[in-house]
């Protein structure tokens, strides 16, 4: 599997490394690579309500979340230092209400909503379409995204240009993000 990977990344530099946000056909082509990618890896996922936020890793996708909520209950270690470092009310279960941010592994902890679920591309999940937010990070590639709901808005992380979305700014690598949809498709296509 990771030299399928590699060689998805490899192909991608070759003919697509272009800055997908010019307005030239080697922009404009690499700009449908990262939307038929962006476009697989909901359909793999069956997440059709969704839009993906490409980041360098889950430290991003926590932050670019963390921007937007006032309270939190997390078993996410990663997840609780970027909160604590951004001053968000740490909850524990018996202090919660119906504006705290949960995201835990073990959705029996909580007996209600569930916003943020990171998953383990080792392991099978039946409906990711309960959760509000999607985080996934691999070392191949290292990448990582952020998957939302589209009706729920997000501070951005980056003001002043566009990436793939609105949320982060910066010129997107589309190589990463063509290797990542590549991953998906090899460890969830049924």
């Amino acid at each position: 599997m990771k030299e399928d990977i590699l060689n998805t990344y490899d192909k991608a530099s070759h003919d697509y490394g272009y800055n997908s946000n010019s307005l030239h056909k080697l922009g404009l082509d690499a700009r449908k690579l990262e939307e038929a990618a962006t476009n697989q890896i909901l359909n793999v996922l069956n997440l059709n309500d969704y839009d993906v936020i490409y980041t360098s890793g889950n430290a991003e996708s926590f932050t670019i979340i963390a921007n937007s909520i006032k309270s939190i209950l997390s078993d996410n270690e990663e997840m609780i230092k970027i909160c604590k470092e951004k001053n968000i009310d740490i909850r524990n279960k018996d202090n919660i209400d119906r504006n705290t941010f949960v995201s835990v592994k073990d959705e029996k902890f909580y007996d209600g909503k569930i916003n943020h679920i990171d998953i383990d591309l080792n392991k099978e999940y039946s409906d990711l379409n309960k959760y509000d937010f999607i985080t996934i990070e691999d070392d191949i590639p290292f990448f990582g995204v952020l998957i939302k709901r589209k009706n729920i808005e997000l501070e951005n992380l980056i003001h002043g240009g566009k990436s793939t979305t609105k949320y982060r700014s910066g010129t997107s690598v589309t190589p990463l993000i063509a290797s990542f949809a590549k991953l998906i498709k090899l460890k969830y296509k049924r």
